[in-house]
């Protein structure tokens, strides 16, 4: 399995360097995948720990596992009142192409909430101008909440009609990430991590995260 993986890649990067695929046609936007033994382009607030660690289940006998590489993002962190923290990654990007966001999620016995947000640009700033209760004051953010599951990678996909406004009045109310007349697009990618309990801990670890079709 480990061979073919490789030989399509190998085919995929073919296929571009000598014109016959362009960059373009590819399905897919990946935010992050962490191969890269670092994690600098995310920033991070509240309660939470972030690092860059080794994938728990690489050598098994999974899909998703092997998919997922040699590194994962953890985030684990307590709580006296159920929220933990939050990270997050500004991209301005048109997004219009894509129709979900998908990440595998390496969960723990601890389960909990991961809140996953998205801003549009919607004055044209190409930056989320906030209150002081860091809530964007002309910007759409659009929400949407999953459960942390037990150990083991789950792939999650989902599509953006999926996503709540969650400031309606605020910006057009309209989840429109393009770049066109002058918006930066998607501006910002974040996540908050939520514990089971009103007193209580976070262990998860991310990879994978990529906007598609």
């Amino acid at each position: 399995m480990r061979r073919l993986k490789w030989v399509l890649v190998l085919t995929v990067l073919a296929l571009i360097f000598s014109g016959q695929m362009s960059r373009g046609d590819l399905t897919f936007y990946l935010v992050d995948n962490f191969e890269a033994a670092e994690a600098s382009k995310w920033f991070s607030f509240g309660g939470i720990k972030v690092a860059v660690a080794a994938n728990p289940i690489k050598n098994s006998k999974d899909l998703i596992a092997e998919s997922c590489g040699s590194y994962v993002l953890n985030i684990s962190g307590s709580t006296n009142d159920w929220y933990v923290g939050g990270m997050g990654t500004d991209l301005s990007i048109d997004a219009s192409q894509y129709s979900r966001l998908q990440l595998d999620v390496y969960g723990s016995l601890n389960y909990g909430k991961l809140k996953i947000e998205l801003f549009d640009d919607d004055n044209n700033s190409s930056q989320i101008e906030q209150d002081k209760n860091w809530q964007p004051i002309y910007d759409d953010k659009l929400a949407v909440e999953i459960p942390i599951l037990g150990p083991g990678f789950t792939r999650i996909s989902i599509p953006f009609s999926a996503f709540v406004d969650e400031n309606p009045g605020v910006g057009d109310d309209k989840w429109n990430p393009t770049t066109k007349s002058g918006s930066a697009g998607l501006v910002r990618v974040q996540m908050g991590f939520i514990s089971k309990e009103k007193v209580g801990k976070v262990n998860v670890s991310l990879d994978n995260i990529l906007l598609t079709y």
